[in-house]
This record gives structure tokens, sequence and C-alpha cells, in this order.
């Protein structure tokens, strides 16, 4: 399935949950002693009933109200409610596998319209603090938590180096903008020509980088030599176009789900936006 026909249907899926969820945000603090509607809604699962937990359109829409409500839900009550959810299925190992599985697609999928890696970490720490948790589920949480907390927005970018089209070799942290746009890139991606044409075409992007104000850094990452070598000149000429030299991929120096991958940097390479999709880069 590609990632534009996993977004159609995820975007459906929470259309279809909407109402409810857009219901339960009026309320979602325990203040003045009301109750979170997101913790009333783990409260109300019944943790007994297998048939249920073991149902995947019930644990698709059961969790897609999870999602919808935690935004709109402080912190303490979002932990208070996974902890609870979390707790109930310890002992289910078939029901917390596809809450992790569910929870992973709605929230760190690039192709979700309700991808927010905040929550997504919030919901993994939680996650790792529940008692008794399966040694192999606790891995895998513990694994995704780095991943999603590589290079996060206010932090330096991880540097690594590169060779650029004109055969000179450089690093991310040599490379001098005053506001950076890091590309992840990859030519043999289905979407990743459309995405980079949109970003090539753009208006105030080219006169950033006329101005000065903007440098574009494109780094294929993917190891095919001769990939990038016959695909490079097709590359816009006001980027900086550069193939990996550091193994980011190997190395897990970035969390690349999709590509192309956007960074937008500062002039002391601190990470302003993490992976936006295109239409929130543009805007």
């Amino acid at each position: 399935m590609t990632l534009k026909h996993a977004g159609l249907l995820l975007t459906l899926l929470f259309a279809a949950v909407g109402c409810a969820g857009e219901k339960g945000n009026k309320t979602a603090t325990e203040t003045g002693g009301e109750i979170s509607p997101l913790v009333l809604l783990c409260r109300d699962i019944d943790y007994s009933d297998t048939a249920k937990l073991h149902s995947k359109p019930y644990m698709e829409e059961t969790m897609s109200k999870i999602v919808k409500l935690m935004p709109a839900t402080d912190s303490a009550s979002t932990h208070h409610a996974l902890s609870i959810l979390f707790n109930g299925m310890k002992h289910d190992g078939r029901a917390l596998n596809e809450t992790t599985r569910l929870a992973n697609l709605y929230l760190n999928n690039p192709a979700s319209p309700a991808r927010n890696e905040n929550l997504y970490i919030r919901l993994l720490r939680t996650l790792l603090s529940t008692d008794s948790l399966p040694e192999s589920l606790h891995e895998q949480a513990s694994e995704r938590l780095r991943i999603a907390l590589l290079n996060r927005p206010g932090s330096v970018a991880t540097d690594f180096r590169y060779l650029d089209r004109n055969g000179s070799k450089g690093s991310l942290h040599q490379f001098e903008a005053p506001r950076t746009l890091l590309i992840f890139y990859d030519p043999e991606c289905p979407h990743c020509p459309e995405i980079l044409k949109q970003i090539a075409l753009h208006r105030g992007i080219n006169r950033a980088i006329d101005e000065g104000k903007l440098g574009v850094l494109a780094i294929y990452t993917e190891g095919n030599r001769d990939v990038w070598e016959k695909t490079k000149a097709e590359m816009p000429r006001n980027w900086t176009v550069g193939y990996d030299l550091t193994d980011i991929l190997d190395e897990e120096l970035y969390d690349l789900p999709a590509m192309p991958t956007l960074y937008l940097l500062d002039s002391d390479k601190r990470v302003i936006l993490k992976d936006p999709d295109v239409r929130t880069l543009l805007r």
C-alpha cells in the first residue's frame, strides 16, 4: 500500500469517529472535579472482554477515538488515561500488541492525518512506565522512543558528511546559510519527484535562495552510487545535492520514515521544523 492510499484510509477512519472526538474535546481536562473524556473512555473499556479486544474493527475505532482526544487533553490526564489503557491490557499480549501497532500507525505514520510526534513520545513513555510489560514490547517501545527523540525541534541536527555533485566533500555543520532546508531524498521513490518539484518551483523558496536567506541541501541516503550519479543532474541547480558518506541510514542518525524527509534548520543548525508535510513547509 502506498503512503497516499494509506493516508486516504486513515483520513476516512478518523472522519468516521470525528463527531465523538470533537464532542469530547470540549472538556478535556481534570479541573474543578471534572474527569477528562479521554480518562472516561479508557475507564469504560471492558478489559475482560477478549472478544472485543481481539476484534480489529473495535480496536481501530477505539484507538482512533483515543488519538482524537489526546491533542486537547493535558499531559497529566493523558498519562493517567493511557496508564489505565496499558495496565488493563498488559496481561493480554494480543490486545496490547494491536494497541501499540495502531498507536504507531495513527501517531507516527507520515500518511496519517493525526500524526503527532509529541503525542507519540508521550504515549511511548507511558507505555514504558507500565509494570510487567512484556520484554519484547519494552525493547520495541524503547527503540521507537529513541528514534522519535532524534533531532527534535530546538536541538542541533546531527552532523554528517557528503560528497556534492561537483566532487567536493562537505558536512551539514559546514554548510553555511542563515536557514537550511535539509532534504533526504530518493529519486526512485514514487512520490519524491512530485514533492521535490513543488519545492523547486516555489517562488518564496527560490526568492529566499536568491536573496541568500536560505540554502537547500538535498542528500541521497540509499547507498546506490550509480543511481545518484545518473540522477544528480536532474536536481535544481540552485540546490546543493549530495551523496551520503556517513551511512545515515545504517547508523540511524535521523528518523527517515519515508522519502522525502524534510528539516528546516537555523544558522546554528538547530531544528526549527522536523519532517513537516510539504504544505506546512511552503505555507
